[in-house]
């Protein structure tokens, strides 16, 4: 098995279950449904791992219908919908996402809220990709509940 327990998910992503509920239910982060195993068990990739994470930073920032909004789109708009390598720019109910390109100048998109003119801006950096992978890895690596040796077969990415 290279994926995650429910339990497991909830431990190396520093959330709750009813925020994975919820995840789960507005299609954000969707667990596949192990029909091998009795109970069948919900699942979640590396990959689902290092977004919930990164959603779980971006959470301090923004509320889910926010975040929720941002996902969506980033899907209307054919881009990767992912977060966890995004850096957002957020202002109250604004969300502006700062897109690096190949000139070197970013470039902004703005995302949700109402255009109005805005106060003072919050720069809601998620950290690096490697930051999280490194914060799960330590998390798993501490954590009571989690087996480290089986979690670094499970994990996609190596110390």
């Amino acid at each position: 098995m290279e994926q995650f327990t429910r339990r497991e998910t909830l431990i190396l992503a520093k959330t709750t279950l009813g925020r994975l509920t919820y995840l789960a239910k507005t299609g954000i982060v969707v667990p596949q449904l192990s029909q091998q195993t009795r109970p069948p068990m919900l699942l979640y990739s590396w990959e689902q791992v290092l977004e919930v994470r990164a959603i779980t930073y971006l959470r301090r920032h923004a509320s889910l219908q926010a975040i929720r909004k941002i996902v969506t789109f980033l899907n209307d708009n054919g881009f990767d919908c992912s977060l966890r390598n995004k850096h957002l720019v957020v202002s109250n109910d604004e969300v502006n996402w700062v897109m690096p390109n190949n000139s070197g100048v970013p470039q902004i998109m703005h995302m949700t809220g109402r255009n109005q003119p805005t106060g003072q801006l919050v720069l809601a950096v998620l950290p690096p990709l490697s930051s999280i992978i490194q914060d799960v890895w330590e998390t798993a690596r501490t954590s009571n509940v989690i087996d480290f040796e089986h979690f670094k077969q499970r994990a996609k990415l190596r110390e």
